[in-house]
């Protein structure tokens, strides 16, 4: 079975606004414009079932390496790829296209945060948000 987090990768690549470019795993690079999908911490039960079963989540974050500057235009433009990119999130969960978890069955995937800046620097800014996929692992029942 494939890792979760190569499976949101792969998904994820599918977004038509990505531009050329690296697209890493627990790693971004220094120069614009790259891509990187984080796992974070948190308590892989996001529901408990009487059955012994349960429905599971996977928190992560969706990165970039992006250009900045105090041009507020340039700015503008970087936060609309992340308004862009939410868009085509929430849509394609209403539409159920949801990645393949290889075995595992996707649930949903939400926005936990809106795009923003995380570390600037004078000639580049890492932006990043918060999302969390929910799922289903069949071995995980009794």
């Amino acid at each position: 079975m494939k890792p979760i987090i190569d499976c949101i990768r792969t998904y994820l690549c599918g977004f038509p606004g990505l531009k050329d470019g690296l697209f890493g795993v627990d790693y971004l690079g220094a120069e614009a414009t790259e891509y990187t999908v984080e796992a974070v911490p948190c308590d892989p039960v996001f529901r408990q079932y009487t059955d012994g079963g349960c429905m599971k989540q996977f928190l992560f974050l969706f990165g970039s390496r992006e250009w900045y500057s105090a041009d507020a235009a340039r700015n503008t433009e970087n936060l609309g790829f992340y308004e862009e990119f939410e868009r085509w999130i929430r849509k394609n969960n209403y539409d159920g296209i949801l990645p393949d978890l290889d075995g595992r069955e996707a649930y949903g995937i939400e926005v936990m945060t809106g795009g923003y800046v995380f570390d600037a620097d004078t000639n580049t800014a890492r932006y990043q948000m918060q999302l969390r996929l929910t799922y289903f692992d069949k071995e995980d029942y009794p």
